[in-house]
Formats: C-alpha cells, sequence, structure tokens
C-alpha cells in the first residue's frame, strides 16, 4: 500500500541492517519510476524542435540525477549548454519494444516478472 511504504519496506530493511530497529522512519515516499531501455537519464533537447528540452527516466535515482539535470537544462536554455548536457543529449535511446499494440503488455510483463524476481 502505497500510503504505508515505511511498513512495507522496514521489515526488508531489517533483513540487510538490523541495527536499524529503533530508528525511527520520518520521511517516506513511493510511485511509479521512469526507465528507459538503457537505464540512462535522458536529458537533451528535441531534433526537430531544438527549442524544447526534456530530463526523464532517472530509473528511480531522480532524487540526486534531477539536481544535475535541472543544472545541465539551466545553462542549455540559457544558451550555454555543457559538455555534460551534450553528452547525454547525444545518448541513444531506443524505443520501447513491440510498437503501440504490444508495448503495454509486454512492459507489464516485465514489471511483473522483475516484482516476481523481488518476491523470491
Amino acid at each position: 500500500d502505497p500510503a504505508d511504504i515505511s511498513g512495507y519496506m522496514k521489515p526488508k530493511l531489517l533483513k540487510v541492517f538490523p541495527q536499524l530497529a529503533d530508528v525511527r522512519i520520518d520521511y517516506q515516499w513511493g510511485g511509479m519510476i521512469g526507465i528507459g531501455a538503457n537505464r540512462l537519464p535522458q536529458i537533451g533537447r528535441l531534433k526537430d524542435q531544438p527549442n524544447v528540452f526534456h530530463a526523464q527516466a532517472y530509473a528511480g535515482h531522480g532524487v540526486n540525477a534531477t539536481h544535475l539535470a535541472g543544472k545541465l537544462l539551466g545553462e542549455a536554455i540559457a544558451g550555454q549548454a555543457s559538455r555534460g548536457f551534450d553528452l547525454f543529449d547525444k545518448v541513444p535511446h531506443m524505443t520501447f519494444p513491440g510498437g503501440k499494440h504490444l508495448r503495454s503488455p509486454l512492459l507489464a510483463l516485465g514489471m511483473l516478472w522483475h516484482r516476481l524476481k523481488e518476491v523470491l
């Protein structure tokens, strides 16, 4: 249940770190994450509309990666794109396999597979 992430995660955490049994969890959050096929953040601009910038698909690492993405995007929007922005912008990103008809079923199957691996 997303309303009780700590109740779900704390037993798993204590299996690895039993010394944290008496530590209170002050903040919790959960939700969907965006993952690209190559598991790299997608930071860049649209090729056909170079004044449209994007930053997405942090693969669960958005808490730290968004700070870098914000800096890179801000510089690029100001006309001062850095080498870091250019490197991310040149990374090729594959579309999800299956086209528009199989994309959702294949995605659901993949998510189920990874969920089963976590449970087992």
